[in-house]
């Protein structure tokens, strides 16, 4: 009886991408490479505060947290929808339509703590009315507890 000789697993990724590859040739999965760019092409920033909700007849729809950052986004939608043609190409997106909506409570990227210079100690004045230094040193304590 002969021997057979076993392959080496081949990893899954290399056995589904002919396959992925000749579904996506017809636009299939425009949208999830949509969802997998969209937080590059626009910044941490934006993408705390957005999220793609859809893509029909090559349309994306994403959803904002607010109408103010709406209207910030109509503001950046050309420079946007640039980068999105160049990394996905023409065909997939052609325009960009901003909905307010709920954001899922996926993970998003955390903003990144900023520095912030400690507050030196003020030295007050002589001042001989005691009234008057007790509200300044109660103006200072409460401007030391304030958020920065």
């Amino acid at each position: 009886m002969e021997k057979r000789r076993r392959r080496s697993p081949e990893p899954i990724a290399s056995a589904l991408q002919p396959i992925i590859e000749k579904l996506d040739a017809e636009g299939h999965f425009g949208l999830v490479r949509l969802v997998q760019v969209w937080p590059a092409m626009v910044g941490e920033g934006i993408a705390r505060r957005t999220e793609v909700g859809g893509l029909k007849f090559h349309t994306a729809t994403i959803k904002v947290s607010t109408a103010m950052w709406i209207q910030e986004l109509n503001l950046l939608k050309s420079d946007i929808l640039a980068r999105l043609q160049a990394r996905l190409g023409a065909d997939v997106v052609r325009d960009l339509r901003f909905v307010k909506g709920r954001l899922s409570r996926r993970d998003r990227p955390r903003l990144k703590p900023v520095e912030r210079a400690t507050r030196r100690s003020i030295e007050l004045p002589e001042l001989k009315d005691p009234e008057l230094r007790r509200a300044f040193e109660s103006l200072i304590e409460a401007w030391g507890r304030s958020p920065r």
